[in-house]
């Protein structure tokens, strides 16, 4: 990651919970709950660590669910917000490619595409060299990563919320060899309020399986499925520590 990911997430950090993306790690906290329950019932999933936090929702859903959790992001804007709304919670800013602690963990997440935001391959290699020493034996690690793929003419625009000042975010996606260029525009009543960009990196199941497989990690799920039967175009990934 780098400074292009905090410029873009200094202007996404003041409307970021303001038109609903937040609601997307409340989501994606409930699956989590149910799968434990029904893949993992004999075991203790009770301590979280989670990369790329942004504003702290899901640090506070695992929270209120009894769970011991921790955050770290990039960008100081977002983690500001997210000290506000849970102050009882510890977050850190540093990139997730160089964090190291001396706790261990039971399951570390890291959604909502923010795996697609490592744009070097080293960088990845380090996080999930990293990973080995934060997770304990049967750990996982759980992500979702954007299938740019399957973007039609890599061209998004999602109408986030109109309850609220009438606010709109607007996606546009070019490719630029095997990088996407996240452009975002957001409109109030209509009226251009800001724009910005930033890069993400399109990750194949198959290499990032195998340099997972490289750190004593095994593919445990892989589906378009994040919370229901309908098909998205993220696919929700857990891998376990096994060695």
């Amino acid at each position: 990651m780098g400074d292009y990911h905090r410029d873009y997430y200094r202007d996404m950090s003041k409307i970021y919970d303001k038109v609903g993306i937040d609601k997307f790690s409340i989501s994606f906290g409930n699956a989590m709950l149910k799968y434990f329950d029904t893949m993992h019932p004999d075991e203790n999933f009770k301590k979280n660590l989670d990369f790329c936090c942004g504003t702290g929702t899901l640090c506070g859903f695992f929270k209120d669910n009894g769970i011991e959790t921790k955050g770290v992001d990039i960008s100081g804007e977002m983690l500001n917000i997210a000290r506000n709304k849970y102050p009882d919670i510890e977050f850190g800013e540093q990139d997730i490619a160089r964090y190291l602690d001396d706790e261990t963990y039971d399951f570390i997440t890291c959604i909502d595409d923010a795996f697609n935001h490592i744009l070097d391959i080293d960088d990845a290699k380090k996080v999930i060299k990293n990973l080995n020493m934060l997770l304990r034996v049967n750990g996982l690690f759980i992500l979702d990563l954007t299938n740019f793929s399957l973007l039609p003419k890599y061209i998004h625009d999602k109408s986030i919320s109109k309850s609220i000042n009438d606010s709109r975010l607007k996606y546009y996606l070019s490719k630029e060899e095997n990088l996407f260029r996240l452009n975002a525009e957001y409109y109030e009543n209509n009226e251009l309020i800001w724009k910005n960009s930033g890069l993400e990196r399109n990750y194949l199941i198959d290499e990032l399986t195998k340099m997972f497989n490289d750190e004593g990690f095994v593919l445990e799920s892989c589906s378009q499925h994040l919370f229901d039967e309908v098909k998205c175009i993220k696919w929700k990934i857990i891998f376990k520590k096994v060695k």
